[in-house]
């Protein structure tokens, strides 16, 4: 018995030790390490000098390859294998209720479609008959994500793509690019082109002979085109940067940069010359961006009374950083974000006003699953507090975008104006095309305090500093500057 009790021991152990030696392999990094890479680079070009830009900007028209890259990409980042395997599984298809695409609680449909609009299957029998037969099930939401919604499933058959993708592509359809805003395009990838357009200008103008691309991490066939034709031109030095206002290893280190450094190896691999890598500063360490913002802040408090009570929240997207304790954007982000907190206070102490306040507050992950204790102030806490404290005005800035999308539209709105009175997720968003040169705006009034987004930096006003920033980021490297230059005095 003795034997067998031990045996059976050292079987459990192994296992355990296999299983867990296998998750470990299974969620190893792979490829380049580029943050190390960017601290001990040497920044001066070398030679024939090339500038390649890559990030993310939610497309004008909706794309659903798009946004199954991103759902891939997320998925990837964020779940750990093996839980990643059930993720990214095809049970079935997607469907909602195109008049009721928001639900967190399962009821009666009134028609079932698909993520590409279609009411009915392959058989031509009515997704909503097949609901009659009790062939579609309800999937409630995931906790993971605040205030998401639930959808249906029809096992039937399967996608051809994860079942939560499709439900992710239906979505964004029904409600992004559908009947949540006038007009049905985002304005992301115009305000975001605008900013390019201000920025490569004065790049040529300076440095006409450095050739330069960008491209969108969601389409991998242009990024990687983009780079080789940059390299088959000759180039010797290729500058990396980012549109992200402050990198991260999520959007930048362990993708946009890791992706490209591995298209550069391959390149040098097929064709024999070496090419020195260079990665840019961002450009939230530039003084212009601080000031567009610093601008559209003062811009609202000359509109108000002296006297009055005066709260500002600079919110950042946020992060899930329980999940995510050694991303390098929090050692990032202070040579901007601090910085601008103090450039801020300074501001408001040129008014007369009675009482002012200065937070930042965090857009999304600050809730009840990803942070119970409350460590990070979530935006919608920051408004309902200044509510509670009595103060006649709290004015919001989202300090990491400087184009409206998606998310700054759409889903944090969705949770920064959580419970707050007059809001609904079925409210139709104003703001067409022949608005993206002006601020997106958005205001309410709870128990006598007036409560205001103020917007992204666009149009000219505002977006010239932007471009500057992005510019200046460019020119730290080309010039041969930043190697003598420290974020916090640009």
């Amino acid at each position: 018995m003795k034997k067998f009790l031990l045996g059976a021991l050292i079987l459990a152990l192994t296992i355990g030790i296999s299983g867990y030696g296998t998750i470990k392999y299974q969620n190893r990094k792979h490829g380049p390490d580029v943050w190390a890479m960017f601290q001990a680079q040497d920044p001066t070009p070398v030679g024939k000098t090339g500038l390649f830009v890559i990030g993310l900007s939610t497309p004008e028209d909706f794309e659903p390859s798009w946004w199954y890259n991103i759902f891939s990409h997320i998925a990837h980042a964020r779940i750990p294998w093996p839980a990643r395997n059930f993720a990214m599984a095809d049970n079935g298809i997607a469907l909602m209720d195109p008049d009721r695409d928001y639900a967190r609680e399962e009821f009666v449909p009134a028609s079932l479609v698909d993520r590409m609009g279609r009411d009915r299957d392959m058989d031509s029998i009515p997704y909503i008959e097949k609901w009659r037969r009790g062939e579609v099930s309800w999937v409630p939401p995931r906790e993971s994500i605040h205030l998401s919604t639930g959808y249906w499933l029809y096992t039937g058959r399967q996608d051809g793509i994860p079942s939560t993708a499709g439900k992710t592509i239906g979505y964004a359809r029904l409600w992004y690019w559908g009947r949540g805003i006038n007009g049905k395009k985002i304005p992301a990838e115009h305000q975001q082109n605008k900013v390019y357009d201000m920025a490569f200008g004065q790049l040529k103008r300076k440095y006409p002979d450095v050739l330069y691309h960008q491209a969108d991490t969601m389409d991998l066939h242009e990024w990687r085109s983009e780079i080789f034709e940059l390299l088959d031109s000759g180039v010797e030095t290729l500058v990396l940067s980012s549109p992200m206002v402050v990198y991260s290893d999520y959007e930048d280190f362990d993708n946009g940069f890791k992706h490209s450094v591995e298209y550069i190896e391959e390149w040098v691999q097929a064709n024999g010359r070496d090419i020195k890598i260079v990665v840019a500063p961002p450009m939230g360490h530039f003084k212009p961006i601080r000031d567009g913002y610093l601008l559209m802040l003062k811009d609202a408090l000359d509109t108000l009374e002296p006297g009055v009570s005066v709260k500002m929240v600079w919110s950042v997207h946020g992060m899930p950083w329980s999940a995510m304790p050694n991303e390098h954007w929090l050692e990032m982000a202070p040579a901007y974000r601090d910085v601008l907190v103090e450039e801020s206070k300074a501001l408001l102490a040129q008014y007369d006003f009675s009482r002012v306040e200065v937070v930042v507050s965090q857009d999304h992950f600050a809730d009840h699953y990803w942070d119970p204790e409350g460590e990070s102030l979530a935006t919608n806490k920051a408004y309902t507090d200044g509510v509670a404290a009595g103060f006649d005005h709290v004015l919001n800035l989202p300090i990491e975008f400087y184009n409206e999308n998606s998310d700054t539209l759409f889903y944090h709105a969705m949770v920064n104006y959580e419970n707050f009175p007059g809001y609904s997720v079925y409210e139709v968003i104003d703001y067409p095309k022949s608005a993206w040169n002006t601020p997106y705006t958005k205001r309410f009034e709870i128990d006598g305090t007036e409560i205001e987004y103020l917007g992204v930096p666009t149009g000219n006003r505002y977006r010239p500093f932007v471009a500057q920033a992005m510019f200046d980021a460019w020119d730290a490297i080309l010039s041969g500057s930043w190697k003598n230059l420290t974020a916090s005095n640009q």
